[in-house]
């Protein structure tokens, strides 16, 4: 249990308090008990009890924590002084008591608050590095590991924002896909280390191709797209010839690359889009297979 050692403390000194109230004073007589105050303080004594066992048990060990027990452990005494008063007769001329139930209150509200505040102060510096954890796991889930070109999902993103505009303000979007052809076979005879090097020079080659205005992003294992805003058709097919050329003189004859482009049309989806860069590309692979094998 953690912080056993507070409750064990609170509950040695009021056992220590209620010895010396025994020997101090004199236990009443039941018709002299006030049941109604009894009832009403024993409440509280109780409701403070389980507040102090609760802070115990689910804060964990620290300042603050320690400022919170102290402060509840001796709001707790108070109560349960409050409630021996009810069963003890003290002396006239003994004040002992009387500054045992008087003085400890503002102690135990002032401890109370100053750990409140502490513990506020203590869940804002969380709260911003949890903030600032989330927001680091949310910017690295939008980059690729291997390549450090953003990912899919930055680009569905990215896309989604265009084509509203494209909508709107009617200017051309087009986008790019690149295929690493023969990439899954290359990559199983030379490992995974010779692969991701492939992987990395043509994302080399991109960002080198890349306008400040175009976004390049890892489509799947062996395929990237290239976001161009503001880019016609006959502007994007030259831009397409020229990411090929790229990633070839790059890629230096250990592979090769299949590259599409497509023009957005107007109101068109998404995955509609991908859709026709997809099956475009599925086309420019079986005429590459089908010329070389003309070629053999």
């Amino acid at each position: 249990m953690k912080n056993v050692s507070s409750l064990c403390l609170a509950l040695l000194a009021s056992i220590g308090l209620t010895i010396l109230a025994l020997f101090v004073g004199e236990p009443k007589s039941m018709h002299e008990v006030d049941w109604v105050d009894l009832t009403g303080e024993a409440t509280s004594s109780m409701m403070a009890a389980i507040w102090l066992i609760l802070l115990a048990l689910c804060r964990p060990r620290g300042r603050v924590t320690t400022i919170l027990l102290f402060g509840s452990a001796t709001y707790w005494l108070t109560t349960w002084l409050d409630v021996l008063d009810e069963f003890i007769a003290y002396p006239p001329h003994s004040h002992l008591f009387t500054w045992l139930e008087s003085l400890p209150a503002p102690v135990s509200m002032t401890l109370l608050t100053w750990g409140l505040i502490t513990w506020y102060r203590e869940q804002q510096a969380v709260n911003r590095q949890l903030k600032q954890r989330e927001h680091f796991h949310r910017e690295h889930s939008l980059i690729d590991p291997v390549t450090q070109l953003y990912s899919l999902r930055y680009l569905l993103i990215q896309l989604n924002r265009e084509a509203v505009l494209h909508d709107k303000r009617e200017q051309p979007l087009s986008l790019v896909m690149v295929d690493i052809k023969g990439f899954a076979q290359y990559n199983r005879a030379h490992g995974p280390q010779q692969g991701d090097q492939a992987l990395n020079e043509v994302a080399s080659a991109l960002e080198l191709a890349l306008r400040e205005t175009d976004l390049a992003c890892r489509y799947t294992s062996d395929r990237f797209a290239i976001l161009l805003p503001d880019t016609p058709p006959h502007e994007a097919s030259v831009f397409c010839e020229l990411i090929r050329d790229c990633c070839n003189s790059a890629l230096k004859g250990a592979l090769t690359v299949t590259t599409v482009q497509a023009t957005r049309m107007a109101g068109e989806s998404e995955q509609a889009l991908f859709e026709r860069l997809n099956q475009q590309l599925a086309g420019a692979k079986r005429t590459s297979s089908a010329v070389a094998e003309v070629a053999l």
